[in-house]
């Protein structure tokens, strides 16, 4: 019973994210930079804050071969859930103890994900994810760029319309038919020899504003 309630869940997540890609009113900005990204040849991280994922599912899957997307998820009751919508999506779910204390196989995960993005495989990441606190970044994103040879892409959405979950991250269900501003920024390289927590502070001030920028367009668009 327990799988099949799983298997309901992810399919109804799927379910959902198939509706706001195909009915939702997409308007990006800074298409510039995402083209550039693709264009290095590297991999790339795409981050973005935890609750605008459902908001850029389907930039991901119009601009992006999802087969060689890499989705991070949480290896717990959240993650089960996660790999049925990640495999319906097309997508490669890589579970893994997103917890704050680390363990040997929480290291053995981080180098087996670090090997996959250095195959040529993108990677999601919600580096405030999954439990927070909100916009708090962990380091493991600027690792993982680091030891690939990645870039982070830094990703903001914004849509007025749409349901607000009541939990630390706002996680956002845009309706069906509404409008949702996406705002790509510049990427950013990690140097071998950088202090990551600088990195982190560098792609805390970023995520921001392009979060900013997404809701700025969106209001500023001339209908």
């Amino acid at each position: 019973m327990t799988k099949l309630r799983y298997q309901l869940n992810g399919t109804a997540l799927y379910s959902l994210a198939q509706i706001v890609r195909r009915h939702g009113r997409f308007q990006v900005n800074g298409i510039e930079n995402l083209q550039r990204a693709q264009a290095s040849g590297r991999p790339l991280i795409l981050s973005a804050w935890h609750g605008m994922t459902m908001m850029l599912v389907g930039l991901l899957a119009d601009q992006f071969d999802t087969s060689k997307i890499v989705l991070l998820m949480p290896d717990d009751w959240r993650g089960e859930s996660l790999k049925v919508f990640a495999k319906k999506m097309g997508a490669r779910p890589f579970p893994m103890n997103l917890e704050a204390t680390a363990t040997m196989a929480t290291a053995r995960r981080l180098t087996e994900l670090v090997r996959e993005v250095k195959a040529g495989n993108h990677c999601y990441i919600t580096p405030d994810g999954p439990d927070g606190p909100a916009y708090n970044i962990k380091p493991g994103v600027a690792f993982i760029a680091q030891k690939a040879n990645g870039l982070i892409l830094p990703l903001g959405a914004y849509a007025r319309h749409g349901y607000r979950l009541n939990r630390w991250d706002r996680y956002v269900l845009p309706f069906p038919f509404s409008r949702v501003s996406i705002q790509a920024g510049a990427p950013l390289e990690v140097p071998k020899k950088v202090e990551l927590t600088a990195v982190t502070d560098r792609l805390t001030d970023i995520l921001h504003r392009v979060t900013t920028q997404a809701a700025a367009n969106y209001y500023e668009r001339k209908i």
